[in-house]
């Protein structure tokens, strides 16, 4: 693969539009609604009627005329580029449906679509203005932001966005930014075991403990939305429905002021687990990439463990760790910052094989969190010890594959990053660092050699 010195990368920052602006906007979001619905109706008749597939060009030419037909000539009042993007957008949703990366695109639902992206001309300057904080959209106005970091590249689009506690924030991508250098580590390569009690547990003996941000006000999230559900119940039996059975399709409910108020509080109290679970997530990462040039991680089957194993509650803790989330942030950041991000097969014994002398204990099961090796006697600290082994079988991938390797069950993920490396495949567990992170952290002893027992790991509240 040819080395390329620059990246793309997004910009989030939190908007300040006018009343004004906030109502064009959510008509906007409404209309982006009603366009996907429209082109995926479209599709079907075409499809039923006579076998004619539409591409995303023949919607467009069609949307022409649907803007100046007299019943929804309302949809020239708005700008086009935004429906420009959602019809790409529907045209690459069934892309993916057909070539199997996922399912088959629905309609949209009311209240659903709530964000609108516009590009940025490249031949008109001055629509992004970084140095006050603003951006000139078309059919809105020029819209303020908080500036909070400097936005180096090329700026090609921006992503307008409502959040459930009514926020608003845009989102800059860009490209062309260059590859900061990379900094010198303390270690080589660190493994890290993801899980759901304890968020993450890295080779050098420290665990970090997931701080369960859905479940701590999981009880005010239940009280709001109990009484959200009796005040709707009141509001069908004011139009006459009952509130006992299913409600009909297309039935459209007057919300009084309490229960706007209501929705108002649980979509705050939504964001709010969301801002600290993304803060953890964000902080537990950046220590990772700083920590070593070589980041191993294990491929797990999240989705499957959301669907399939355990209770409610064990699907609701999977959901909250947010662990797919981290290997999303851990590939990106590691490309950032020239580090190399090795994944290990989801099906390796990390867990069960010992890091002493390698035997398996075929035996152990999920609720054992400590166990004793019979072959040499090590106890061992069940998270740790799978860190341990996640370190160096991906160190032993790299070795045979190199930094653009692949692991058989990863579905084709590469290793991002570059090999900024040496790689060293002797374990590396204990050594001092000296880096600065936010992040609460306490470091292991250093481990003994042949005869150590693994002592009870350091946990750290994330």
């Amino acid at each position: 693969m040819p080395e390329t010195h620059t990246l793309e990368r997004a910009y989030r920052v939190r908007l300040r539009p006018k009343p004004e602006q906030v109502r064009m906007l959510s008509r906007l979001f409404g209309a982006r609604r009603f366009v996907w619905n429209w082109a995926h109706r479209r599709k079907d008749e075409a499809w039923r009627t006579d076998g004619t597939k539409l591409s995303g060009v023949d919607l467009s030419r069609e949307f022409t005329q649907l803007r100046q037909a007299p019943e929804t000539a309302w949809l020239s009042s708005l700008p086009r580029e935004p429906f420009n993007q959602t019809l790409r957008d529907f045209d690459t949703a069934w892309r993916n449906f057909f070539a199997g990366r996922a399912k088959r695109p629905r309609r949209k639902k009311f209240g659903t679509v709530m964000s609108a992206r516009f590009t940025l001309d490249q031949r008109r300057p001055g629509l992004v203005d970084i140095e006050s904080g603003s951006v000139q959209l078309d059919g809105i106005g020029r819209i303020r932001f908080r500036v909070t970091e400097p936005m180096p590249g090329r700026l090609r689009s921006v992503t307008v966005r409502r959040d459930s506690a009514g926020r608003w924030f845009a989102t800059f991508t860009a490209d062309g930014v260059a590859i900061p250098e990379s900094v010198l580590v303390a270690r080589s390569a660190i493994g890290i075991d993801l899980g759901l009690k304890e968020t993450a547990a890295l080779s050098t003996g420290e665990i970090i403990r997931a701080p369960k941000h859905l479940a701590a006000k999981l009880s005010r999230l239940r009280r709001y939305q109990r009484s959200y559900a009796r005040q709707r119940d009141a509001a069908l039996l004011r139009i006459g429905l009952d509130s006992k059975k299913a409600i009909p399709k297309g039935t459209r409910i007057t919300p009084s002021n309490r229960m706007r108020r209501q929705k108002h509080r649980i979509g705050r109290l939504h964001a709010q687990i969301a801002d600290a679970r993304r803060d953890h997530q964000h902080r537990l990462t950046h220590r990772a990439v700083a920590l070593a040039n070589v980041v191993c991680i294990e491929d797990l089957n999240i989705k499957g463990m959301t669907r399939s194993m355990g209770r409610r509650a064990f699907r609701r803790s999977v959901t909250d760790a947010g662990l797919g989330e981290i290997r999303r942030q851990l590939t990106y950041k590691a490309q950032w910052t020239g580090r190399t991000l090795s994944v290990v097969d989801r099906f390796f014994p990390s867990s069960k094989t010992c890091s002493e002398c390698g035997a398996i204990n075929a035996g152990l099961k999920l609720a054992d969190r400590r166990w004793t090796c019979v072959s040499c006697g090590t106890d061992h600290d069940r998270d740790w010890n799978a860190a341990i082994n996640i370190e160096r079988e991906g160190l032993r991938l790299l070795a045979v594959t190199g930094p653009e390797g692949r692991t058989r069950r990863s579905r084709g993920t590469d290793a991002q990053g570059e090999d900024s490396c040496a790689i060293d495949t002797s374990p590396s567990v204990g050594q001092p660092t000296s880096l600065n992170c936010e992040l609460a952290y306490r470091a292991a002893p250093p481990r003994p050699t042949r005869t150590r027992r693994n002592g009870p790991a350091r946990r750290v509240e994330g």
